[in-house]
Formats: C-alpha cells, structure tokens, sequence
C-alpha cells in the first residue's frame, strides 16, 4: 500500500524521516509502516537535518527579521534623532506604521532574489514534477512565510519601542526569540505526556502479540491431538491426514487474520485514538508559538505533516478490514486457504491513498493562521501604546 509521494517535500521535510511513504500488510499481522530515507539527498545532515524552506524561514528568516527592526526605535532615541524627527508635524501612530513597513518591505525585497531562485529551481528541476495544484500550494507556503515573518518584524518593533538602547533591545528579542521558537515548541510534547499521558507501544504490541499466541498455541494442540488420535507419528501419516493438518494450520492463519482486523484492531484503534489525543492536545499547547503555528500549517499545506501521516495511516486500516472481508468471502466460496499465502487478484478492492487539497488544509487549521494574524495584531498594537506613551528624554 503505497502513498502517494509528496512532492513539495522537498520545500517542507516535515516529519522528516518518519514520515511513511508505504505500508506492508501479511494475513497474520497488521500493516508495518515504512519510509524512504534516502528521498532528500542532504549533504549538510550532519549540521542541519532538515535545511528546507520551511527550516529557513522558521529558523534564519525570524531572526533576520529583527535585524531590520531592533534599532528603528531605541536606535534612533540613542542618537538623539527621535525627537528631531517628531518636531515634525507626524504623529507617533503613523510615524511607527511607516517604520513597520519599511522594515518589513527592506526584508523582503532582500529575501526577494532567494524566493525567486527557488521558484525556478523547482521549475527546472528534472526530477521535481509540480502540478498546477503544487504551485498553488507553494504560492501558498510564500504568503504564509511572508505573514510569519512579518509577526517578528512587529515583535522587533515593539522590543525596540520598550528599550532605550538598541543592544537591549536585541538582548530582550533574542529572550523572546528562544522562548517563542525553541523552548514552547520543544517543551510542549513533554508537557502534554504529563498532562495526557498514553501506553507505551510496546505494551500495545505485547497486547496484540499475546493474542495471536493464543491462537498459535490453540492451533499446536489441534494439530498434537489429531496426531495422537492417529498413531502419534506425523512421519507415518496419510496423504489425506497430511491435508488434514496443513488444513488446521490454514484456518489457524485466517484466525490471525480476523484477529489482526478484530481484537488486535480494537487495541491498535484505540491507541492511535490516544496518540492523536495527545497530539491534538499538544497542538493547542505549542501554537501559543508562532513558530510552532507556521510549521504544522506549513507541513500539512506540503503533506508532509501530522495530518497528512494520521489519515494515510487510517486509509490503511479501513483498507486492511476492506481486504480481510475479500478474502474472507475467497475461502468461503472456493476453500482455498492458500490464499493466506499469496496476494488475492481475483477482484480484489482497490486500496485508494488519501488526497487533500489546499483548500481542506485551511479549513482545518484556520486558527493557525487566526494565530498567525493575532500575533501581527497584538504586537504591533502593543508596540503603539509603549511608543505613544514613551517619552523623549
């Protein structure tokens, strides 16, 4: 069961190398997820394992936005300019709003070449197919990157208006900076298994495992008895006997099989049902960061994120208990147990991988960018009061 290969990977790694490109499913066990390591080539793993798009713009991009902005006030209150310039007949309010915004156009007009270097990249790129739906995601993921750098220009601003030199100013925003992106984001997993804790897998799978060896070991007896019954030598059996047996074994596997759909099902459900608990719970916690706000809505536009891993696992499930009924109703019409053995091709169901597009992203992560939007909002609104109230000497 494969999934279909994301394409705009390559700008947004997402969950990186867990991220499951194909999934493996026998009779007796349920499917084994797996990932294709060696899909981004990065020389630089070692220093950077997931040096992207969204990495750049998350991690370099936020900084370079205070570069920008950190002085525009305190700097010019250092040198004494301040209060030249509001002599003039400008008020504050507006005198700010123009220093957001020359700010913010000076950052992108120099992150401008970048973009447009990626954009042909990703056009000329052999092996790098977009479809028109991919460039509108990508499009996307621009004014997305856009929006989460100008909260760090606001947020630059509004260090810059609380200090009156500019190296506090940058010691103040660097605080904020490793709060915001790197402790909340990093820390929140841990808060929420506290708060919401889940079994360990293993136990899950010790769970599962315990199951199936019911069934293995009721089969075992079967097969002693039978022997037993007879002659006790199962050198010495019959042709027919032999059948017999191979037989036993057979429905064993289909046991297996049901059970790995049924019971083991149930327990594998529920826990998946748990992790996302968890998951969703730490979302809500994280996006208290605009980091945190701009890479889950980042990776899921690029299906490379939660969202996308949780419903392509869910499409396997539903498509294991598709395939079990299909061979279910094999056995019963023709007796071929063999079948457990090999790959059904009489008509068997076609498994469908999950497909979304930008649209359902959006709409399910529409208070990310409610998020995102406050952010601007609050900082650059907090950064005219400090600047209104502020005085010149």
């Amino acid at each position: 069961m494969n999934r279909d290969l994301p394409t705009l990977r390559v700008l947004a790694t997402g969950l990186d190398e867990e991220l499951s490109l194909n999934a493996n499913s026998r009779a007796t066990n349920g499917p084994q997820f797996e990932n294709n390591r060696q899909f981004v080539n990065n020389p630089n793993r070692y220093l950077f394992s997931q040096l992207d798009f969204v990495f750049f713009f998350n991690i370099v991009g936020s900084l370079l936005a205070f570069v920008f902005t950190y002085d525009a006030i305190s700097g010019e209150y250092r040198r004494g300019t301040l209060r030249v310039v509001l002599i003039n007949s400008i008020s504050r309010p507006l005198l700010l709003a123009a220093k957001f915004v020359g700010s913010y156009l000076s950052l992108i007009t120099s992150l401008l070449p970048a973009l447009m270097s990626v954009m042909l990249l990703l056009y000329l790129m052999p092996n790098v197919n977009l479809r028109p739906s991919d460039w509108v995601a990508t499009l996307f993921l621009f004014l997305l990157a856009l929006l989460y750098l100008s909260v760090f220009c606001a947020l630059g601003l509004f260090g810059s208006c609380l200090t009156k030199h500019p190296k506090t100013t940058l010691t103040v925003l660097m605080v904020l900076w490793v709060v915001m992106v790197l402790v909340i984001p990093n820390f929140s997993p841990f808060l929420t298994s506290y708060l919401r804790p889940i079994p360990i897998v293993y136990e899950v799978r010790e769970n599962m495992r315990r199951l199936a060896g019911d069934i293995w070991q009721q089969n075992q007896e079967e097969i002693k008895e039978f022997i037993q019954e007879h002659g006790g030598d199962s050198a010495a059996l019959s042709d027919v006997e032999k059948r017999i047996i191979n037989e036993l074994r057979a429905k064993s596997e289909q046991k297996q099989m049901n059970l790995s759909v049924g019971k083991a099902a149930a327990i594998r459900q529920g826990f998946i049902n748990k992790v996302e608990a968890q998951a969703d719970l730490n979302l809500s916690i994280s996006v208290i960061s605009p980091s945190a706000a701009f890479v889950y809505l980042a990776t899921d536009v690029a299906n490379t994120g939660i969202l996308s891993e949780w419903n392509f696992r869910r499409a396997v499930i539903r498509y294991r208990h598709q395939y079990a009924e299909h061979v279910n109703r094999y056995i019963e019409e023709t007796g071929d147990y063999e079948i457990l053995q090999r790959i059904l091709k009489s008509d068997p169901p076609d498994f469908v991988p999950p497909k979304f597009f930008l649209s359902d992203v959006i709409s399910m992560h529409f208070n990310l960018l409610v998020v995102l939007l406050l952010y601007n909002v609050v900082f650059f609104f907090a950064g005219q009061v400090v600047f209104i109230r502020r005085p010149l000497t």
